[in-house]
């Protein structure tokens, strides 16, 4: 072949003429042809298959049969994936119903041992916790009381002088709730979170959110007065400011000191409840 025959056959070739391109375009219809072919009838097996229409192929014809077990396997899978789903879904719901279970199972733990150490006892005059309510807020003193390493014994005196377990007392200076918190000192402790919330006073009568934050606080008090209860309880009453200053002996000391000395008194007669019980 003559260079110039060489040339133009190559250029043909290039283009998609001569035999070498026309070779060329025919394999790629070919190929073309074959994927839509499988395509199709994998999309149709598919479709069948969701249907339990799905035949078995003839036996003798690859393509059919390769699309066929191309379908079988996707859609195998699929419901494999819808079951695992379903699963997971019924798991999450069997775990969410034990942790209920189990959440409830430990209030009637707390409101029980609640009632060892006598609060319901003193509750009995409370006109504002009934039933249920009554049974959070004395489950809520063990719970928090343990979460802060506080005697829940020392919490429920707390609560008795400060409130009588009146979840709306307000003070003169505007304490309010069960533990009698300040709002500005709630919103001190809630500034200690992440990504602390804004409280609104009336909130602080919630019974449950009153014993959080007043045990938090007087955990607080405990670790900053180096558990010295005497002056954690005047810091509670009158202000960590005050309690460092106080001079015991002093006039002041002598005025202050009437409040922990109340609860001191109420923390024993928590104390001596279970025994006196026991002892009948």
């Amino acid at each position: 072949m003559s260079g110039a025959a060489t040339w133009e056959a190559g250029i043909l070739g290039i283009r998609g003429k001569g035999p070498a391109g026309r070779a060329r375009r025919a394999a790629a219809s070919r190929r073309r042809s074959l994927a839509l072919f499988l395509a199709f009838v994998c999309g149709a097996s598919g479709a069948g298959a969701t249907l339990g229409l799905l035949k078995q192929p003839d036996p003798g014809d690859q393509a059919a049969n390769f699309a066929f077990t191309t379908a079988a396997a996707l859609e195998t899978a699929r419901r494999a994936d819808e079951r695992a789903r379903r699963a997971e879904t019924e798991l999450a719901a069997a775990r969410s119903r034990i942790e209920a279970l189990s959440a409830d199972e430990q209030e009637l733990s707390d409101f029980r041992e609640a009632e060892r150490i006598g609060v319901s006892r003193w509750m009995k005059d409370s006109t504002s916790l009934w039933g249920d309510e009554r049974r959070r807020v004395m489950a809520a003193i063990i719970r928090e009381s343990r979460r802060n390493g506080l005697d829940p014994a020392l919490v429920a005196a707390v609560i008795q002088v400060e409130s009588h377990f009146d979840p709306f007392a307000v003070s003169t200076v505007g304490a309010r709730g069960l533990m009698q918190l300040m709002p500005p000192t709630a919103q001190w402790l809630l500034q200690r979170d992440p990504s602390p919330p804004k409280i609104r006073p009336s909130q602080l009568f919630n019974p449950v959110l009153n014993i959080e934050l007043g045990t938090s606080y007087l955990a607080h008090l405990m670790a900053r007065f180096d558990g010295d209860l005497t002056r954690v309880l005047i810091a509670y009453n009158a202000g960590p400011a005050t309690a460092r200053a106080l001079q015991r002996g002093s006039r002041s000391w002598h005025r202050l000191h009437a409040y922990p000395r109340n609860v001191l008194a109420a923390y024993r007669a928590f104390l001596t409840a279970p025994q006196q019980v026991a002892a009948r």
